[in-house]
């Protein structure tokens, strides 16, 4: 496959680099960072340098992203990036896998840097409504880009600098007793501006579930954000960022645990403050520095009958405060565009956790005939023979004193940590004729609970073809990858720590977790036939010494992070977009990821098996995945009225070739030993006979075995690395159309718009007891309509 690929992309960078159809002119390229001029409302959206056309990206405007079809306002970020940026695979809950890497992704939310996690189970996101401009980098970053570097977005949020009053109010309602309402409101001057949105809504659907109908998956969450623009004079800018978010939502149920009683719930808390102060020392130096500060706070409550809960109760009360600056010039001459700054950031993490068994099975001293059983009053393994049973090999004694059934209390844990980071950077982009050089240094530093240092040096080169409106370019980076805060306190304390607070639970952990290393290698091209198409593709190569990724606790939203050695990934990005012929506007991202992590594990801690293999396949990639987007406006005079109207359709064309399961099922004998609704969740079948939540499948012939929603290989050919277990391919369909127009008041109009998400009803899996996961299934078919009255 990869030798296949590669001749692809080659060919056509030769095909494309002698294109005669397209007419000789210069290439129309993104457009060059901004000189910057005396009056700072011309350089405002310079806060980072403009993205080079030696790394591809891609860039929407507030009204591409307001045509998208978002299932839930809460993940709102992450369905936009899955569905608009190549190699970004889509997982349960808000996560975005891009590139082969977990969540590896940073944000620049107008300059402010966030390179913690987004996805809603461990904060709540940034509301697609406020943003204006959004540029998703998954080429080689600049070196201002550290920490967190396979997508790189930056955001430029609304402003109402300079504006009339603008505004508008939403009301949406939907399948799963979905509800919505929003505010949005601007308004200002030439030298100030007020932005300010409002959010809230709610729906029984509101973490991916692990049954396709949702049990006990009730949430809501609210956000505000208020952007305060200001120009004391000509020379200064300044804009005050506020942000404020809250989500509560139950963790779903299997039918098990739904059967057993089980009751967990969340509740995550954001603020955030951000001040950005631009000066203008000349018409080519530009100052900008911006200091912040961010607060999240998660919790997980328990079952109010701990025993009711699957495996082990746990709590958890969390909290990561991250404060720090931004400081940088930005100095433009003829040819040359040049950035040197640097980034400080001080995190303070408090975890506090509570967790004990509740399973008699999971630790028991005792087996029978090498099966688990209760073994009721047994303590020790060596008294398995007084009541005719044998000892476990798997038996931990250190556990003992926290299994609630047999007498053991609740393990706590209760630590706080500092991390400090500093960056400094420095990065040129050089134009010389048809040849474009971005070179940049890179130097960080990184203090928690473990340390370290990197020099980075990045070069990207782009080159304009002459004659065609071809792009070529490639690029290098070496990358400082630091671990992931998230539960970074817990995850480090092993189980025979010196410092007297030894984690029984921490079996496989062998180290703390340890900031990695990574050599990136891009090539690609970017094309354009007339004025209406473009193609552009990117193949890349990662090579990272000490990868990331996390470990879930027993199918629970609360997560660990873990370490490997090493791990080797490639891939190819697409794009392809027809924009604005005659109305239609249509859009398509590809990706292809090989993703190959290598054991053993080096960090963190694992409460799952480790994978057996050397080499697997990790549950970041797929070996295809595309999105097609297409959005067609309807002309305004195809209504008779008195009054045009602007009436739309859009839809949505997904396909994913499915995430790969490690450890998980590589045979179908242990298939058939899965309980019965873990069985019914993969559409087990033993020729037309399925397996239900209370019926399961106990023999069946490899001929007549099946299962709908992963593949499991054929007898014999299983791999971890060539042939892993996968979730099966899907397909999915999504339908909008509106009119925004509807209604006209004097100054304001009224518009509805209706959408469908998975119009097919299609039952598909994102994974599948995976170490790194659980288990979830893709929404169900979702009908929204939405109500808007715009001002």
């Amino acid at each position: 496959m990869k030798s296949l690929l590669q001749f692809v992309l080659f060919a056509t960078l030769f095909f494309v680099s002698v294109d005669a159809i397209a007419q000789p002119q210069e290439v129309q390229t993104p457009p060059a960072p901004i000189r910057v001029q005396t009056e700072v409302n011309v350089v405002a959206d310079t806060d980072s340098m403009a993205t080079t056309p030696t790394s591809a990206h891609g860039t929407l405007s507030a009204r591409q992203l307001a045509d998208l079809p978002i299932s839930n306002r809460a993940t709102g970020l992450t369905e936009i990036l899955t569905r608009t940026t190549p190699g970004v695979a889509a997982d349960a809950n808000g996560f975005a896998h891009p590139l082969g890497e977990h969540a590896d992704t940073s944000l620049s939310l107008d300059g402010q840097p966030i390179t913690d996690q987004q996805a809603k189970v461990f904060s709540n996101q940034i509301d697609p409504a406020i943003i204006e401009s959004l540029t998703a980098t998954t080429g080689a970053p600049a070196a201002e880009f550290g920490d967190k570097t396979s997508l790189t977005v930056e955001i430029t949020t609304k402003s109402g600098r300079a504006r009339k009053p603008f505004g508008l109010l939403s009301s949406d309602i939907g399948s799963f007793r979905t509800w919505g309402e929003a505010l949005s409101l601007g308004a200002g001057t030439r030298n100030w501006g007020e932005f300010l949105s409002i959010n809230a809504g709610g729906t029984r659907r509101f973490l991916d579930t692990p049954e396709f109908e949702p049990l006990h998956a009730r949430g809501n969450s609210a956000s505000l954000f208020n952007r305060i623009d200001f120009q004391p004079h000509a020379r200064d800018l300044l804009h005050l960022n506020l942000g404020a978010g809250r989500s509560w939502f139950q963790t779903p149920d299997s039918y098990d645990t739904e059967a057993a009683g089980q009751d967990q719930r969340s509740q995550i808390r954001n603020l955030n403050l951000a001040l950005g102060w631009n000066h203008t020392f000349s018409p080519d130096l530009l100052l900008t520095f911006i200091p912040f500060v961010r607060h999240d706070r998660a919790q997980y409550f328990p079952s109010a009958n701990p025993l009711r809960d699957d495996t082990a109760t746990l709590s958890q009360d969390r909290t990561l405060t991250n404060t720090g600056f931004r400081l940088d010039t930005l100095y433009v001459h003829g040819p040359n565009t040049a950035k040197v700054g640097g980034t400080y950031w001080h995190t303070l993490l408090h975890e506090r956790f509570s967790v004990a068994l509740t399973d008699p099975l999971y630790n028991t001293p005792c087996v029978s005939g090498g099966v688990p059983v209760p073994a009721p009053g047994i303590r020790n393994a060596d008294d398995c023979a007084t009541v005719n049973l044998q000892a476990n090999p798997d038996f931990l004694p250190s556990l003992l004193p926290y299994d609630l059934t047999r007498g053991g209390s609740l393990y706590r844990f209760d630590q706080s940590a500092d991390i400090t980071e500093a960056a400094f950077y420095i990065q040129d982009e050089l134009k010389l004729n048809r040849l474009l050089i971005s070179a940049g240094l890179r130097y960080d530093i990184y203090n928690g609970l473990s340390r370290g240092r990197q020099v980075s040096p990045r070069l990207g080169i782009g080159y304009k073809a002459p004659f065609t409106r071809t792009l070529l370019r490639g690029s290098f980076a070496h990358l400082y990858e630091t671990p992931y805060n998230e539960n970074l306190i817990f995850a480090n304390e092993s189980g025979t720590a010196t410092n007297g607070s030894t984690n029984p639970f921490a079996t496989f952990r062998s180290e703390p977790v340890r900031p990695g290393t990574r050599n990136q290698f891009n090539i690609g091209f970017n094309q354009s036939f007339g004025q209406y198409l473009t193609l552009d593709a990117d193949y890349y190569w990662k090579f990272t010494h000490t990868a990331y990724d996390f470990d879930t606790l027993f199918n629970t939203p609360i997560t660990f992070s873990v370490a490997w050695r090493k791990s080797k990934i490639d891939g190819l990005a697409l794009r392809v977009a027809l924009v604005d012929l005659h109305g239609l506007n249509v859009s398509t991202v590809m990706g292809h990821v090989r993703s190959r992590f290598f054991t053993p594990e080096v960090g963190g801690l694992i409460f799952n098996a480790v994978p057996a293999s050397p080499v697997f396949r990790i549950d970041h990639g797929e070996e295809f995945e595309q999105t097609t987007n297409l959005h067609y406006d309807l002309p305004r005079n195809l209504i008779p009225t008195h009054r045009p109207h602007h009436v739309w359709f859009a839809a949505t064309w997904r396909y994913n070739s499915g995430l790969a399961l490690p450890g998980t099922t590589p045979t179908f004998q242990s298939a058939l030993a899965l309980t019965p609704d873990q069985q019914s969740q993969i559409g087990l079948h033993c020729g037309a006979s399925y397996a239900t939540p209370t019926q399961a499948i106990r023999n069946c012939s490899a001929r007549e075995f099946g299962t709908d929603r992963i593949r499991i290989p054929a007898p014999g050919t299983f791999d971890d690395d060539r042939n892993p277990v996968r979730v099966s391919a899907r397909t999915l369909l999504d339908f909008s159309a509106g009119d925004d127009t509807l209604y006209r008041f004097e100054h304001a109009t009224l518009g509805l718009r209706a959408t469908v998400i998975n119009a097919t009803d299609k039952v598909a899996l994102y994974n599948f007891l995976s170490t790194f996961s659980g288990t979830h299934f893709v929404a169900p078919r979702t009908v929204q309509l939405t109500l808007q009255l715009a001002f």
